[in-house]
Formats: C-alpha cells, structure tokens, sequence
C-alpha cells in the first residue's frame, strides 16, 4: 500500500493499492468549484470500469482534499464501536484538514450503510459501513462523513458535502457513486433520494 499523495501533501492513512493506477484524470464540478477526479483501479482493469472496485479521490488546488472512497477488496470481521469511529475519525482529521475541523460538531454514528462493487467474477460484494457523521457550523447545510467498515477499516472520508433541505436529497455532485456517473452520464435512471440529482 501507498500513501494518497496529491499536491506535494501525503496523507499516510488514505491508502492506494500497489497494484493500482489512476485511469480518470479530470476536472468536474462540486459545489460551482472545479475539482479534480481521480479514479485508481487495479492494473488489469488499464480503462475505467463503472461498477468494479476502484478508488475516487477528489481535490481542490486551493482547499485540499474534499472526498476519498476506497472498494478496493472484501471487508469481514467486527465492526468498529462508536468509540473507536469516534476516535479514528478524529485522528483522521487531523491528518487531512486540522484547521476544517474546528468548523465542526459531531452528530451522531449511523449504522447500516453499505457500499457495492462487483469483483471479477461478477459478483456483488457488499462492505458494511459505520458513518461517523459531522455537521459544519459554519457553511450551514455541510455535512461531512467518515465511513467506516470492519475493523475500523476506512471506506469513505467526505467534507464539504451540501445538503437540500427542500429537495430532501443531498445537493453536492457524487463523483464517487458509480451509479450517479451513470445517470449523469444518461446511461441509468436517476438516483432516488436521498442520494443527488445527476
């Protein structure tokens, strides 16, 4: 394993496969910002392949690192306590963005979110998750995330993430749900909320 590394920082607990390399490389708009996409996949999957394990690591040149989301293999074992979200969480963010963290309070630990990607053989694999869930003080309607799976393995790490209150959806584009690109894209049905608009 490699430690995630853009914009001369390292972030030695965001981890990228050996074996992995990036196949997107573009810039997308989140929140009316131009952010950069980054999508790893497995050295046999050379072209993007919607649907299978990957990696999406999302980035501003001013504000740093915004989203990571790692399917990268099979998750088994117990899952974390809240304890333990807690306290990976925190360690986490002082890792990424120390000074982003004062904007926020803690909300709560959601159980029973699950992430989905097929292997090679076609078959669903399913990663259980325990989101430790933050809400910004500041930017009113942000709330950011840290997703994790057994063991306290980390699956998912997202800040700067808006919420529409009147749409009862999440507002911020889902570069990292391949089903969202899909639907973007015209190739599948809009997402059901609360999940975005393509």
């Amino acid at each position: 394993m490699t430690a995630l590394t853009i914009s001369g920082k390292t972030y030695p607990d965001l981890l990228i496969p050996d074996d992995y390399q990036i196949v997107v490389n573009q810039l997308v708009p989140r929140n009316d910002e131009q952010v950069h996409l980054l999508r790893y996949q497995p050295a046999d999957l050379p072209e993007e392949a919607l649907g299978r394990e990957h990696i999406t690591v999302i980035y501003s040149d001013a504000n740093g690192l915004y989203s990571y989301n790692a399917l990268t293999q099979p998750l088994s074992g117990p899952m974390p306590s809240e304890q333990e979200a807690w306290s990976i969480a925190e360690k986490l963010w002082q890792e990424v963005a120390p000074k982003y963290r004062e904007r926020l309070e803690q909300l709560d630990t959601l159980k029973g979110q699950e992430r989905t990607y097929v292997d090679a053989d076609a078959k669903a694999v399913t990663i259980p998750l325990m989101w430790a869930k933050y809400a910004n003080t500041v930017d009113e309607g942000s709330y950011e995330w840290i997703g994790l799976g057994p063991k306290g393995h980390l699956v998912e790490f997202e800040r700067y993430n808006f919420w529409d209150y009147a749409a009862g959806r999440q507002k911020t584009e889902m570069w990292y749900g391949d089903d969202w690109v899909r639907a973007r894209r015209g190739l599948g049905p809009q997402l059901q909320a609360p999940l975005p608009l393509a």
